[in-house]
This record gives structure tokens, C-alpha cells and sequence, in this order.
């Protein structure tokens, strides 16, 4: 999105990276330990200037979160309201926070939008939920645009008063990214890759993995929770890896596999592996969360469940073949640079 808004709106960015907007955790002794920008992956445009501050989680507890304003957000305050003086800066929000919410309300600006690819509340509890919902309403209430990746997060914002104009802008992938479009594996894996947290669907893995007990059932990512105890054997877990990894990896898949449960945190999600599969060709299983409900009319995605007859699943996936027109559509209709256009069109016409 950063490069897309820089070659078709903007000629600089300032990105501050998101504060902790819980309360605290273990991993926090790791997060606050950082000392620059070393988090971020990848290569940064020079147009590009990244901010990265200190923060403590105690974004939801009332009057004590005011601590980071004045240990850690004085000298932020001061670098933006200088360089906003003149009006001539847009903001545009990705994860809502207290500071976001000052922003917004404080800086004079010519637009502001917000960037809603999940439904944050979702991943939180109790307070945190609360404080969440509270800086995404002040935020909402502020934008010109509001862009959600999916039609559910559209239609919760739309909810709030004074809502600005709700765009849909789905995911994609950068497709320069990928291979030669090529014909899917034979070696009966079964793969998923990304994060496993509390929304990984277990059971529903250790099923497929015991009903399929002749093929491997490859987890590559972080767990962010510890797995269960009882995996079968044919279940091998991988740790993180980087992009160019994961690529690889699911060159190596037959099927690649989306278990999500089905819940609040995953209603409004349009899974980014979606599209990565899907534009290398490779036959999709996922549950019905979020925007993967409305895609099981699509070439080789299926939906799973628990009790499935995953033999004939099976079967049907590894006797398929890609069609190489329909996926070269694909990968020109999902790219990134596709998607962002809108938004692009949106911001200049403003």
C-alpha cells in the first residue's frame, strides 16, 4: 500500500509504527527491548521514513495510559505538529490507537482515511477490547475514506456514527513475487503457511491428519500457542520463514490448506494466503470464515469441516489440473498494484 500511495499520490511518508494498544504480555519484554527499527522486513523506499516508538501496554487502563504520553510520545507530538503547520499532510491510519486518535483529532490535515484489513476489537479482550473499540469509533468518526478489506468490516463501521465514505478494497498479493505459473506438486502434502494462534483450528488438522495417515500434513510459521499434545505423526510443524520461503513451500504443496475457526476474530478476515495459493495454481481447503465463505464456487476450493470424507477430497484435489489462462487472470486481477488503484484514484480525486 506504502509503495502504491508513493508512485500514484504521494512524494513522501512518514510511517510510525503501531504502539501496544493491550495490556501487558511476556513477548512485551521482547518488544520493548528493541532498539530501532529492526522489525521491519524487507527493503524501506527511500521516500519512505520510518518512525518507531517506545510504548508501555497500558493503552486500556484510564489516566495511567497518559504515562506514554509524557515518557515516550512528547517528542512525536512535537517532529508532527511542526510538520503539519501548513495543512499540506494527509494521515492515513492502520491500526487504531490513542496516538492514532490524537492524531486525527489534533493535527490539521487535508484528509485522513483509515486502512481497516481486520477487525481489531476481535483479537482482544476485556479492557483492551473496550480501549480498541473505542480509538477505531474516534478515528472512523474523523476519516474522508475509510477503506475495509472485507464487506463485513464494512458493514460494522458503517455502523458508527458519522461514518465517512466505506470503500471496498479486498486483498491481493504482489504477484512479481511468484514463478512461472506451473503445474501443482505430486508428492502428497498437504501444507499451511502462516501464523498459528488461537485461530489455527486444531481439531479439524488432527482429523484431516488421521484420516489421511499415508500423507504429510506440513505446518510451516510461528505458534503463537503451544500445539496440542496428541498430534499424529504424519503432522510436521516448521518454523517461521521469509516470504521467498513460504513461496517455495507452497510450490512443494498439493493442497494448501486454510483451517480457521469459524468466530468472531475470523468473520471479517480475507486471508492473504488465499490469493498466494490460488495464483500458484494450488487446490485450496479452507473452512467458511470470513470471505473465504463466498469462494467455494471457485476453481479447486473446497470447504472443510470435521467429519468430512477427506479420502474423496483427496483424490479429487491430486487428480487436478490448472487451467494456465484462468490463473494468469487471476494473478492480473488480484495484484496489489490492481487493488491499491482504487484507493489511489480515491486520495487524488479528494
Amino acid at each position: 500500500m506504502a509503495q502504491a500511495l508513493l508512485d500514484g499520490v504521494y512524494d513522501k511518508l512518514i510511517w510510525i509504527d503501531p504502539t501496544i494498544t493491550r495490556l501487558p504480555q511476556i513477548s512485551d519484554l521482547i518488544y520493548f527491548s528493541k532498539k530501532s527499527c529492526d522489525l521491519i522486513k524487507g527493503e524501506i523506499p527511500s521516500q519512505i521514513e520510518v518512525k518507531k516508538i517506545r510504548s508501555l501496554p497500558i493503552e486500556p487502563l484510564p489516566l495511567v495510559n497518559r504515562l506514554n504520553d509524557v515518557l515516550f510520545w512528547a517528542n512525536i507530538k512535537t517532529e508532527l505538529r511542526t510538520e503539519f503547520a501548513e495543512g499540506q499532510w494527509d494521515i492515513g491510519v492502520g491500526r487504531p490507537s490513542r496516538l492514532a486518535a490524537w492524531a486525527v483529532n489534533t493535527l490539521q490535515t487535508r484528509r485522513t482515511f483509515m486502512d481497516v484489513m481486520d477487525d481489531f476489537p476481535a483479537f482482544y479482550r476485556g479492557l483492551s477490547k473496550i480501549s480498541m473499540r473505542n480509538s477505531k469509533r474516534k478515528i472512523a468518526a474523523k476519516c474522508d475514506f475509510i477503506f475495509c478489506s472485507d464487506s463485513t468490516l464494512s458493514n460494522k463501521i458503517a455502523q458508527f456514527e458519522n461514518a465517512a465514505d466505506i470503500l471496498l478494497v479486498p486483498n491481493g498479493y504482489d504477484m512479481k513475487r511468484l514463478p512461472a505459473i506451473s503445474q501443482p506438486a505430486t508428492n502428497s502434502v498437504i501444507g499451511f503457511v502462516g501464523t498459528i494462534a488461537s485461530w489455527f483450528d486444531w481439531e479439524l488438522v488432527i482429523d484431516l491428519a488421521l484420516s489421511l495417515p499415508t500423507l504429510k500434513v506440513r505446518l510451516i510459521g510461528p505458534c503463537m500457542e503451544s500445539p496440542p499434545s496428541n498430534l499424529p505423526p504424519n503432522i510436521e510443524l516448521l518454523p517461521a520463514c521469509s516470504v521467498e520461503q513460504a513461496i517455495e513451500h507452497c510450490q512443494g504443496f498439493t493442497v494448501g490448506l486454510i483451517p480457521f475457526k469459524i468466530n468472531e476474530l475470523t468473520d471479517s478476515v480475507d486471508p492473504i494466503k488465499y490469493y498466494e495459493l490460488r495464483a500458484l495454481g494450488i487446490p485450496v481447503w479452507s473452512t467458511a470464515f470470513g470471505s473465504m465463505k463466498h469462494r467455494f464456487g471457485e476453481p479447486n476450493v473446497k470447504q472443510i469441516k470435521k467429519g468430512i470424507d477427506w479420502l474423496s477430497l483427496w483424490k479429487e484435489a491430486s487428480r487436478s489440473k490448472i487451467e494456465f489462462e484462468n490463473i494468469k487472470s487471476f494473478r492480473s486481477d488480484n495484484d496489489w498494484s490492481k487493488r491499491f488503484q482504487y484507493m489511489v484514484d480515491r486520495l487524488q480525486d479528494k
